[in-house]
C-alpha cells in the first residue's frame, strides 16, 4: 500500500478554518490565546474536524498520531477519543469503521482498515478530545486519490458556544452541529468552548470574518452571571455585525435547565435579537432552548438536565433543520 500525507492536495481538512494556509491543528489564533489563556485547551481540540478524499482504492487505511488522550467523565471513550470513517455522498454516506487502538490510552496512535466497494468519498471525523500531531492516509498501489466532491452548500456553518455546541455528552461524533451539516451537505465550523465561550469580542471579530451561509450563536451556560451575558451578549452581536451584515444568526439560550435564572437569560437573547431588528436587521433569528427538544421530556434528553444526549442532540438538529426550513434560509437539495 502507499502511505499519504496531508501535503496531498487531494486530501482535504475540513473544519479548521485556515488549515489551508497555517497547517495547524488548532481552531484559534495566537492572538485570541494570548488575550484569552483558558481557551489554549480547547484550541487544539478538533471538533467537528474531518478529512475528506475521493478514491477508488480497495481497501482504505487511516492513522492518526495523537497526544493528551484521556478519560472524560462528561462522554463515551468513543465521542472522546476516537474517529469514525464513512464511505459515500457526504449527507448520506455510511459507516465503514472505527478507528481506534488496542489500549485505547497508551497507544500514540489509532488507525483502521476498512473495504471500499467504487470509486466514493470518504469522510472521517475526527476525535474530539486529544491533541492530532499527523494524519495519514493508506491507499492500494495505484488507486486513483481524487479532491471530495464539494459539498451541496456552497459556505460552511459557523456554530459557536458552549460544552453542548462542542459536542459533548454525546457516544459518537453526532451532536447537533455534525447533523445539520449531514442534514444539509454543508461544511461547518464549531468554535464551541466548553465552559470557556463567554462572549469575547475577538471571537466575535475572528469568526464575523469568515465567510458562511448560517451563524449559530449560543453561550447562554457558559455566561457565568446573568450581568455577564447581559454585558456581553449584544455587544458580541454588533461586533460580529460590523464584519458580516448580512449572514443569518440563529441565536438561542440554554435547551435544559429549570434554575431561577432561565427566563432571565433567554430574556436577554430575546432582546439581543429585538434590539438587532429594531436596527435593521432583517437576518437574525430567537429560539426559545426550552423548545429545541420539541416537546420532549428534558430527563430524556439530557444526562444531566444540562447537556444533551444522543436523542437531545438529534432532537436539537431536527428542531433547527425544520426552523430553516421554514424560515427559507437554506433550501435541501
Amino acid at each position: 500500500m502507499q502511505k499519504i500525507g496531508l501535503t496531498n492536495k487531494n486530501l482535504k481538512i475540513e473544519g479548521l478554518y485556515g488549515f489551508e494556509q497555517h497547517r495547524l491543528f488548532r481552531r484559534y489564533t495566537d492572538e485570541i490565546i494570548n488575550t484569552h489563556p483558558r481557551l489554549a485547551d480547547p484550541d487544539r481540540k478538533c471538533t467537528g474536524v474531518r478529512l475528506r478524499f475521493r478514491t477508488d482504492s480497495k481497501t482504505v487505511g487511516v492513522e492518526f498520531r495523537l497526544s493528551n488522550r484521556y478519560v472524560d467523565r462528561g462522554m463515551s471513550f468513543y465521542q472522546a477519543n476516537t474517529a469514525y470513517a464513512f464511505i459515500g455522498p457526504y449527507s448520506s454516506s455510511s459507516y465503514a469503521s472505527l478507528v481506534s487502538s488496542e489500549t485505547p490510552y497508551e497507544d500514540e496512535t489509532i488507525s483502521a482498515r476498512f473495504s471500499n466497494p467504487g470509486m466514493n468519498d470518504i469522510t472521517v471525523f475526527f476525535p474530539r478530545n486529544p491533541t492530532v500531531e499527523d494524519v495519514n492516509v493508506f491507499l492500494d498501489d495505484g488507486a486513483e486519490l481524487l479532491p471530495p466532491t464539494p459539498h451541496g452548500v456552497a459556505l460552511p456553518f459557523v456554530f459557536y458556544g458552549s460544552s453542548i455546541t462542542e459536542q459533548g455528552h454525546t457516544s459518537t461524533f453526532l451532536a447537533y452541529p455534525s447533523l445539520l451539516s449531514r442534514f444539509f451537505d454543508a461544511d461547518f465550523y464549531n468554535f464551541g468552548a466548553s465552559g470557556n465561550a463567554q462572549g469575547e469580542p475577538e471571537i466575535a471579530e475572528y469568526i464575523g470574518g469568515i465567510k458562511k451561509s448560517l451563524f449559530f450563536y449560543d453561550y447562554d451556560h457558559n455566561a457565568p452571571t446573568v450581568e455577564h451575558l447581559r454585558a456581553t451578549h449584544e455587544a458580541f452581536l454588533m461586533r460580529f455585525r460590523k464584519l458580516d451584515p448580512l449572514t443569518p444568526i440563529i441565536m438561542t439560550s440554554r435547551p435544559a435547565d429549570d434554575t431561577s435564572e432561565t427566563e432571565e437569560r433567554a430574556s436577554i437573547i430575546r432582546e439581543t435579537c429585538e434590539n438587532a431588528v429594531r436596527r435593521g436587521d432583517k437576518n437574525v433569528y430567537f429560539i426559545d432552548g426550552r423548545t429545541l427538544f420539541g416537546g420532549a421530556d428534558p430527563a430524556l434528553c439530557t444526562t444531566d438536565r444540562t447537556h444533551p444526549n444522543d436523542l437531545g442532540h438529534y432532537l436539537i438538529a431536527k428542531t433547527l433543520e425544520s426552523f430553516i426550513l421554514k424560515e427559507k434560509l437554506l433550501v435541501k437539495k
